[in-house]
């Protein structure tokens, strides 16, 4: 088994073997936007992030434990009756601390889903790149780096991130040289991403910028057995 094996494609996500999930340290990336805004929310004092695939799924859970705040979007856009979108700006310390919040995201959370059984699950992002990287040294490899793609497809954002964690890493990869060869503008180069012209296409880009700021938050992310997404 490698070091590192990356996931650019939904269809690679969707059919892991589970000898190699038990076996691997996996960082989740849904950089638009899903894992930046999740590490914002933490940051800015959630006490923790359920990601859950399902609309119903995240509204039982809401029934649940009311005090927890609904979260999420499909196709970009809020989802009626939710509190909260999917926009990191929306992830202030007014109106997320001391609460946990329940998200569910077109294509994030579904990613996150397939890692069920992984060593170790963590998210990763431009805003919390080398906290990620120093936590995967930790645990050791074998890596798996999971893209969460963009409605099924590949995603030229998250293999930008994918590449970033893979030099942070030390590995030779191709998408190291993606990365490389963008990373002087991360912000216009994102933006231009079918992620990114679906955010300006709703009026929302200016989530955008945000998200390609470079490790701004020294925070890990980290799946717990109960399923939540907690600072370790």
């Amino acid at each position: 088994m490698k070091d590192l094996d990356i996931c650019y494609l939904p269809v690679q996500w969707r059919t892991l073997d589970s000898a190699q999930l038990r076996a691997s340290a996996c960082a989740v990336i849904d950089v638009i936007r899903a894992t930046s805004t999740l590490v914002t929310a933490l940051a800015r004092g959630a006490t923790g992030v359920q990601p859950v695939a399902g609309v119903a799924e995240a509204q039982v859970l809401k029934e649940q434990n009311r005090e927890a705040l609904l979260a999420g979007e499909r196709g970009g856009k809020p989802l009626p009756g939710f509190d909260l979108g999917n926009s990191p700006h929306e992830m202030t310390a007014e109106r997320v601390k001391d609460r946990r919040i329940i998200l569910t995201t077109t294509n994030g959370t579904q990613a996150l889903a397939a890692c069920h059984g992984a060593r170790a699950i963590v998210t990763a992002s431009l805003l919390n790149l080398e906290a990620v990287a120093a936590r995967l040294r930790e645990l050791g490899p074998p890596w798996l780096v999971v893209c969460a793609g963009y409605e099924g497809q590949f995603g030229l954002d998250d293999a930008i991130v994918a590449g970033a964690l893979a030099e942070a890493l030390d590995q030779d990869h191709a998408l190291v040289s993606l990365y490389r060869s963008v990373g002087n503008d991360l912000s216009a180069t994102l933006l231009g991403s079918a992620a990114g012209q679906e955010l300006l296409k709703i009026g929302l880009q200016n989530d955008v910028p945000f998200c390609a700021q470079l490790n701004l938050f020294p925070l890990v992310p980290t799946l717990g057995d109960d399923g939540v997404l907690r600072v370790a």
